[in-house]
């Protein structure tokens, strides 16, 4: 009898590098044999868009309703208790009482069901049933819980089999409370797929989608310091690329307007919304790979604001390119600085780097062989088999 495996992700509209990686998890265990729910009761077309967008084949994926309603109110029995007093106190009426209690109890009537739930969490623990819960942790938080709540954290813990962390940097904010049940699963990326022109264009490029919340891609750093590049070294065949995507029309984005506005009368491009194909191919013809998510940030305070991996550094390094990239959250786990890219804690560094590659295309050359070998460690082969080997144990 083939296993029941459900997925929960409340973000998966964003269709970001999170979403990639619950996805992939589903493709793998999809091309595994098991039998794969997703709770998703939003637009039914996603999954076809994010097939097109992040190359997977989902064939067979089942989409059921949501039972966590989208954006998920973690809650327990003592919290669905402290809920309905607060309701009772507002004098509100017996039947909103009932149908927050016939929720809970659907919710965990329905999760029981499974053999393995993987959960995608928002910075909080939620409370699960299955036969075997996986919790997957992408977004460190700096935790200011009181007494009270980490003591209830522990107990909704002791219902998680395992706690998945996309790097180590993720896994450092909870090691002291969950350190046992965590894992480090790094999120897959499809190498093999990546190319390499063999006509490479004198192009910086950065990937990331144009929003400004949680850990924004910060491209107008990277137009201001591009800029500043241009004019500090008189660069005049050379060019910033910007590529990623955009909830909203792109007409109707105003961030994405500032920094059009911004980059006016300088070599900035912009790729809104490209699917992989046209993302590969970019990626392929440029040389050099910017990334600036986390920039300014204190890490230890708000480490939410960093880059928590930083998928498409691989995919970058998988095409050729030589990184230039921050130094804060996990990128450093990816770079080995000095020798298949640079990081960087400065603007004066980023640029300074930058050129230095721009200055000497021998060096720029070598590191770009490292750069291609190093990114196999993270590929999608590696994931699939450390996931397995999670799901196993």
């Amino acid at each position: 009898m083939l296993k029941r495996v459900a997925i929960y992700d409340p973000y998966l509209d964003t269709l970001g590098g999170g979403e990639r990686y619950c996805l992939t998890v589903a493709e793998v265990l999809l091309q595994n044999g098991y039998r794969v729910d997703l709770f998703w009761s939003g637009n039914q077309n996603l999954i076809t868009k994010a097939e097109e967008r992040f190359s997977l084949n989902l064939k067979g994926l089942n989409l059921v309703n949501d039972v966590f309603h989208i954006k998920p109110k973690e809650i327990d029995l003592y919290e669905e208790r402290q809920n309905l007093f607060s309701i009772i106190n507002r004098s509100l009426n017996q039947q909103t009482i009932r149908r927050k209690v016939l929720n809970f109890t659907k919710k965990i009537k329905i999760t029981k069901k499974y053999d393995i739930l993987f959960y995608v969490g928002d910075g909080s623990i939620p409370t699960l049933f299955a036969k075997k819960n996986i919790l997957h942790i992408q977004v460190p938080f700096s935790s200011q819980d009181s007494f009270l709540n980490k003591l209830k954290n522990k107990a909704k813990v002791a219902l998680i089999s395992k706690i998945a962390c996309n790097s180590k940097f993720t896994s450092s904010f909870y090691k002291e409370n969950f350190g046992s049940k965590i894992s480090i699963l790094y999120p897959p990326v499809d190498v093999q797929k990546f190319d390499i022109s063999d006509k490479k264009e004198n192009i910086i490029l950065s990937v990331g989608r144009f929003d400004n919340i949680l850990n924004a891609k910060k491209q107008d750093v990277l137009i201001d310091a591009f800029k500043d590049l241009v004019k500090k070294y008189d660069l005049k065949d050379w060019k910033l690329v910007l590529a990623g995507g955009s909830l909203l029309d792109a007409d109707k984005n105003a961030y994405l307007a500032y920094l059009k506005d911004k980059a006016q009368n300088f070599p900035i491009e912009f790729m809104v919304n490209p699917n992989f194909s046209k993302l590969k191919e970019i990626y392929s013809v440029s040389k050099i790979y910017w990334h600036a998510a986390g920039y300014d940030v204190n890490e230890m305070e708000h480490p939410e604001n960093t880059e928590h991996f930083g998928m498409t550094v691989v995919e970058a390094m998988a095409s050729g390119l030589v990184p230039v990239v921050v130094a804060k959250g996990g990128i450093p786990e990816i770079i080995n600085n000095g020798i298949d890219g640079y990081l960087w804690n400065n603007l004066d560094e980023l640029i300074t780097y930058t050129h230095k590659l721009i200055d000497s295309p021998k060096e720029l050359e070598t590191m770009s062989q490292q750069a291609l070998f190093n990114c196999k460690k993270f590929s999608k082969e590696n994931f699939a088999a450390e996931l397995l080997k999670l799901i196993s144990n």
